[in-house]
């Protein structure tokens, strides 16, 4: 195989596409349309993620690729030029290795055609461009996978129309064999296979950010195999008459299949894998490394997981054993244990006497819908102490939650947390977030005798009421303290939509910090929540409410904000900071630039925020205050903590979980963050900004086309009628 002769039909192949008017045809509709459609979510969310893109892409590229591949063998084989290609000293890999990688050269300045939405993103928002590299990694082996069966198709069919469609059928079904449709509806084991068929199956690490060899072995063998079919079908003529030559092409071909399939089996036993997000997601902390490292006896992890499980928790079950595996692999003190509960009766019952919960999901079996039920559960055992995490829905947290409790179950003593409340509040998830690493304690104005046993105290205050508790909070600072502050400069009530002035008087300990929770409400035009809301005749409509927003993080250097990308809070108070002495003062929090404050008037409902304007800017809405070893940090909403802002955003998880632990635990527990999926935000200044992104994302890429298409066109014909004199 000469390198220099793929080159050379590369680009014979490349410079076709781009001299070709029906290639523009193809390009333009592909970006009007995908970005179209991502903007439509993007834009209305406010999230800066490009994510919902990549989703999408596969399907595009389902028509994309063998639309660029249709004509690339048959054309030749109708013309007849295929026949006098191989006259030459040419071989049918050369030629096959040629035409794919000028289709697939095209494909990659086709999806450069993109590089819009990743500079907007960069712009105006702060994403991870690891993951942002990532997905289009994944989009690149998709594109080659894709090109590959389009050339496949194109050397066993006559004409265009039949490869685009032979093309298009085969992509198909490598994107659906996987989906739990298709899954669900066949036995074991063949189901399992069907997953690891699909496309889909192997583009969500990579898309996430997370490079996986498996991945990558997946997308060069199924290419592999499509380009070694398509040389073999060109190379039947040579030989039909040359049974050795067929059987070399066959061995070749089942050496390709065989090397895939075998080392994804390798790689299952010992993954490897490449972080390519900026927060190192997908790699152990040091916390967790020093955690393993320092254990003084054996941690006992068992992993209760089904057989059947839909395809989605298939990929959650492989991440889990790929987590534990490293585990493993840092102490001899770590041992793991996988149990299928469907098969052994005791360790079904084990399993459900500590915990491991039982989920039901929907399966399509004989023509109709049925319920199934499924484990995926983790217990961990330290002597005759048991952690359990009933059911693992998301592996983005799995280390921070697996290192909390080993650190649980393997500590001589406890760490207990007090927790004080001023009102009515729904903190369930806040009390399994506690639960799994310290002992939680509700506390009382008068229990003052029980505050030197605390390693930290929690007080949640919505000021609907007067509280005494100040003296108590204050003495406890004064004992070196540390204290994580929730607090409503304004009280609000959710179902009438009405506000008052706080009448807790609990944030009067700030004053001796240099520091002041107002009585005002904080709202923010462009960085904010969009909620469903009814009107006067029952109907139901989705508007911006700015009095719900997403605060911002203002210090890079504190690490409960390490990994944390915007926090949801509703009605927020802003926070005064003026110069202290002995105090060190930090602001954690803030708005963004089209924020405003309201001070008076307390008119909370969706319809009053019309006629809201920008008054201030990056409002401070969180600070650190630290004297001596005091630590206090103070957010001016409860509903940092409140369940639904906890469930609808992992960032306020993590940094309500990361907070507490800078505050009671010692630095190693703190340098584990909370590893969930950060939320980035569009950080737009007004909605010129918002107009000037969309459209020009949508419009400039397909203008540029077009444009180019027109003046190269137009110049290739002229100079086709230009008359050479001798």
């Amino acid at each position: 195989m000469k390198a220099n002769i793929i080159l050379r039909i590369a680009k014979k192949e490349f410079f076709g596409y781009i001299n070709s008017a029906l290639a523009y045809t193809v390009i333009v509709p592909f970006l009007l349309l995908s970005v179209f459609l991502y903007s439509r979510t993007a834009f209305v969310s406010g999230e800066a993620n490009l994510r919902p893109y990549f989703e999408l892409l596969p399907w595009f590229l389902l028509l994309l690729a063998p639309a660029l591949s249709m004509k690339l063998l048959t054309d030749e084989q109708k013309s007849g030029t295929l026949e006098l290609l191989f006259a030459h000293p040419i071989s049918e890999l050369e030629v096959v290795m040629g035409k794919f990688l000028g289709a697939f050269a095209f494909f990659c300045l086709i999806l450069g055609t993109t590089i819009g939405l990743p500079l907007t993103l960069i712009v105006y928002s702060q994403p991870d461009i690891g993951q942002i590299i990532g997905q289009y990694i994944g989009a690149l082996f998709i594109g080659a996978t894709f090109t590959s069966i389009g050339i496949a198709a194109s050397s066993y069919t006559k004409n265009a129309i039949g490869s685009f469609l032979l093309g298009v059928s085969v992509s198909f079904v490598f994107i659906i064999i996987g989906l739990d449709f298709i899954t669900q509806m066949l036995p074991f084991p063949i189901d399992r296979l069907a997953r690891e068929l699909s496309v889909l199956t192997h583009v969500e690490n990579v898309a996430r950010g997370l490079l996986d060899v498996r991945d990558v072995f997946y997308f060069i063998t199924v290419s592999g195999v499509m380009l070694s079919a398509t040389v073999t079908k060109l190379s039947q003529p040579k030989t039909t008459e040359r049974p050795s030559e067929a059987r070399k092409l066959k061995l070749a071909f089942g050496l390709i299949l065989a090397i895939g399939v075998v080392s994804n089996i390798i790689l299952s036993s010992y993954p490897v894998r490449i972080d390519l997000t900026q927060e190192r997601l997908f790699t152990l902390s040091e916390g967790t490394k020093q955690t393993i490292r320092n254990l003084d006896d054996i941690v006992n992890i068992t992993v209760y997981v089904s057989r059947d499980l839909p395809a989605q928790m298939q990929l959650v079950a492989r991440d889990v054993m790929d987590l534990l595996k490293d585990y493993e692999k840092l102490s001899d003190n770590v041992k793991v244990r996988v149990v299928n509960p469907e098969f052994n009766t005791e360790a079904a019952q084990e399993a459900q006497q500590v915990g491991i919960q039982e989920v039901q999901f929907n399966k399509v079996g004989s023509g109709k819908f049925e319920v199934q039920t499924g484990m995926l559960g983790i217990v961990l055992r330290f002597g005759d102490k048991t952690e359990s995490i009933p059911f693992v829905s998301d592996t983005s947290d799995l280390e921070y939650q697996l290192t909390r409790r080993i650190r649980k179950i393997s500590s001589s003593k406890d760490t207990t947390i007090g927790i004080y409340t001023n009102g009515y509040f729904q903190n369930r998830i806040l009390s399994d977030l506690l639960s799994t690493q310290y002992q939680a304690e509700v506390l009382a104005v008068d229990e003052k005798d029980r505050l030197k046993d605390l390693n930290a105290m929690i007080v949640i205050d919505d000021g609907s009421q007067e509280s005494t508790a100040s003296a108590m909070i204050k003495n406890y600072l004064n004992q070196n303290g540390k204290v994580l502050l929730l607090a409503n400069g304004v009280s609000v009530s959710p179902q009438t939509l009405t506000a008052a002035k706080s009448q807790s008087g609990i944030t009067n300990i700030l004053a001796d910090y240099g520091a002041n929770l107002n009585n005002d409400l904080v709202y923010d035009l462009q960085l904010s929540e969009v909620l469903g809301f009814e009107d006067q005749n029952g109907q139901r409509y989705l508007a911006q409410y700015p009095y719900w927003l997403r605060a911002l993080p203002a210090a890079e250097d504190f690490p409960p904000l390490s990994t944390v990308k915007s926090v949801s809070l509703g009605w927020p108070s802003s926070l005064s900071i003026s110069p202290s002495e002995g105090v060190m003062q930090k602001t954690l929090l803030i708005t963004g630039k089209s924020a405003g404050i309201t001070k008076e008037s307390f008119n909370i409902s969706p319809q009053s925020a019309r006629t809201l304007t920008p008054n201030a800017e990056e409002v401070p809405l969180a600070v650190l205050l630290e004297k001596g070893d005091t630590r206090l940090i103070v957010v001016g909403s409860t509903t940092l903590a409140d369940d639904q802002f906890l469930q609808n955003n992992r960032d306020n998880i993590a940094f309500l979980s990361n907070s507490i632990d800078y505050l009671a635990a010692d630095k190693d527990l703190a340098s584990i963050p909370s590893k969930g999926s950060g939320r980035s935000v569009f950080e737009f200044r007004s909605t010129a900004d918002v107009l000037l992104v969309q459209y020009g994302n949508l419009l400039i890429p397909p203008l540029v086309v077009i444009a180019f298409a027109v003046f190269y066109l137009r110049r290739r014909k002229q100079l086709t009628r230009r008359i050479y004199e001798k």
